[in-house]
């Protein structure tokens, strides 16, 4: 894994335990308000299409092997903000 890899998975990884340490602490859901693992989530989801899309202009070809990691945190993000989705309803 490289350098810029790393970083990436640490920053989903840590976002993605935050969002579920903020859901035990004040719930998957609210009454009114979005919960806060969605407003987590939601953020995470934004910024990690934008680098995404980034990655994507960076290589002439995109492999798997070149953005899985991108893939792969976005993928057990949207999970959780689906999971809270649920919730909702």
């Amino acid at each position: 894994m490289t350098r810029k890899e790393i970083i990436y998975s640490v920053f989903y990884i840590l976002v993605f335990a935050f969002a579920i340490w903020a859901g035990r602490v004040d719930g998957f859901t609210d009454s009114l308000t979005p919960s806060i693992p969605f407003a987590i989530e939601f953020f995470t989801l934004i910024i990690g299409a934008v680098l995404l899309a980034i990655e994507f202009g960076r290589h002439e070809t995109a492999t798997f092997k070149k953005v899985r990691v991108h893939l792969l945190g976005l993928t057990a993000n949207s999970m959780l903000m689906l999971y809270v989705l649920l919730l909702a309803l």
